[in-house]
């Protein structure tokens, strides 16, 4: 997310719903998530982590999951993080996504991984903590 694209979500009135599908990117990776509850009151979005989605081409196509490096997160924990890092996915964004993880349910042997996927998404979160420290300061105005 670029800083022209981070102020524009800081200014919109954010409001999520439950089970709806939620990105966050940075650099070139996003993190899908589900929301479980938006917190209005603290702007906050609480989410269920489905996958995190990497490309090192400078032009993504986050359609196409057979070019992303995509680890399955759904086993993870969930998170408690400021609504303005979240932008709404697209059907065209998910649906690709879904039938991904869907085909690793059916067939378990596709589940390779490197890292553990509480270690790539620690990692992520990282990266996302240093880019904007000013969203999870605690004496942030409203």
């Amino acid at each position: 997310m670029n800083s022209a694209a981070f102020q524009a979500g800081k200014d919109k009135a954010l409001i999520f719903h439950p089970s709806q599908i939620v990105y966050l990117e940075h650099d070139s990776t996003r993190l899908y998530a589900e929301v479980v509850q938006f917190v209005e009151s603290r702007r906050q979005c609480w989410v269920r982590p489905l996958a995190l989605a990497s490309q090192s081409d400078a032009a993504i196509d986050w359609t196409d999951c057979n070019s992303l490096a995509l680890q399955d997160l759904r086993d993870g924990s969930d998170l408690m993080c400021p609504a303005v890092l979240f932008r709404q996915a697209l059907d065209t964004d998910v649906i690709p996504l879904l039938s991904w993880l869907c085909s690793l349910d059916a067939n378990p042997e596709l589940k390779v991984q490197t890292k553990p996927a509480s270690h790539q998404l620690h990692q992520f979160i990282q990266k996302i903590w240093q880019a904007y420290p000013e969203v999870f300061s605690s004496d942030r105005s409203k």
